[in-house]
């Protein structure tokens, strides 16, 4: 769609006469395409935080075994 909204505006830069009907079904795909990647992104950011708790949890399990490890080294 982004080449095809490039297009139509350089051709109206340019002088050429762009029909209503056209107008408005690049409009229409435009937004469709924001809409999409907004979608995207909140999916994505979405997942970015449920790896991030899952990585917490990673960290916190490993901290906890490195404990084990160190308290009984300390004590044999």
């Amino acid at each position: 769609m982004d080449a095809d909204l490039e297009s139509l505006l350089s051709g109206v830069g340019s002088g050429r006469q762009v029909e209503l009907d056209e107008l408005e079904q690049a409009y229409t795909s435009g937004c469709a395409e924001v809409l999409e990647l907004e979608a995207d992104a909140l999916r994505t950011r979405r997942r970015l935080n449920e790896l991030r708790e899952q990585l917490r949890h990673v960290r916190t399990a490993i901290e906890w075994m490195q404990e084990q490890r160190d308290n009984r080294s300390a004590t044999q």
